[in-house]
């Protein structure tokens, strides 16, 4: 567009210029997009929280569909998803039809899932699925995956090559601290395929996931995600996830982020330097305002 704006001007001028007048000078190209400095903005992020070496990730997708890690071999590296896989659970329930809409109802069951057993009275009544993924409800979503079934479950996360594919563990739980892992580069996979509609899954399922999810504007980019939060094998310490995507002036940018803390690092902490690293470090890259 630029060439032919260029040109437009010069033969436009032609019939005025004096004989012997110097050629326009060309439109200079616009300058390159900077690359992304995904590592130094996660650097950047965890050094206040003081976190060791290999203990936070960040995997960005741009919107010409180049995909930047912190590290190569983070971005690899297969964990418990927890409960981010609330976005895989909803696509399937939505694709096998036990989800028609956001505000389609899931049911609380109190006798699989007693109240005293939860712990957690947010989690233990029946509530929208745009609700159940804000406050992240875990057993209603553990009952979505009875209702879902283990051939309609493994047949998807087949077809999704969602991870490792496991379903070890118990139908309810294994995302919970079962078989199933996957790395922050998949999870960025199943997000660009979410917001491309390619995923196989019906356009419907797609629309319902992109609806549901929890979003929150902050500046002129608005951020969609799901958070996730698990204890590490052999009582290790937690898995603290947050996934999903920046819609900004320039297009979505999906990313995935986690971070690992020792056991003895309180709950509500965890949390906190989750908020602090993964979404500082998205503001780093000028992709959201930084917050207070």
């Amino acid at each position: 567009m630029l060439r032919l704006v260029a040109l437009a001007v010069v033969v436009g001028c032609a019939g005025s210029a004096s004989p012997g007048a110097p050629p326009a000078a060309p439109v200079a190209p616009a300058p390159a997009a900077a690359p992304l400095d995904v590592a130094g903005a996660l650097a950047r992020a965890a050094a206040p929280l003081g976190l060791p070496a290999g203990a936070a990730c960040l995997v960005v997708a741009t919107p010409d569909g180049a995909v930047v890690a912190s590290e190569p071999a983070c971005a690899a590296e297969r964990l418990r998803p927890a409960s981010t896989f609330k976005i895989v659970n909803t696509l399937i329930g939505a694709d096998v039809g036990l989800i028609t809409s956001a505000d389609a109802i899931l049911p609380y069951d109190p006798v699989r899932y007693p109240p005293a057993q939860v712990g957690n009275p947010a989690w233990t009544h029946d509530q929208s699925v745009r609700d159940a993924l804000a406050v992240s409800a875990v057993p209603l979503y553990r009952r979505l995956a009875i209702d879902i079934g283990a051939a309609r479950m493994q047949a998807h996360l087949d077809a999704l090559a969602y991870g490792n594919r496991s379903i070890a563990g118990g139908l309810d739980r294994f995302w919970l601290d079962g078989g199933l892992a996957v790395s922050a580069a998949e999870q960025v996979a199943l997000v660009r395929g979410l917001l491309a509609g390619t995923l196989p899954v019906t356009p419907a399922a797609m629309a319902i996931v992109r609806e549901a999810l929890p979003r929150e504007t902050v500046g002129a980019a608005t951020i969609h995600w799901k958070t996730g939060t698990g204890e590490l094998d052999d009582g290790a310490g937690w898995i603290a996830w947050l996934v999903g995507w920046v819609d900004g002036a320039d297009g979505a940018r999906p990313f995935a982020c986690w971070l690992r803390e020792p056991a003895t690092v309180p709950f509500d902490d965890l949390r906190a330097h989750r908020i602090a690293l993964c979404r500082g470090a998205l503001a780093d890259l000028g992709l959201i305002a930084a917050t207070p």
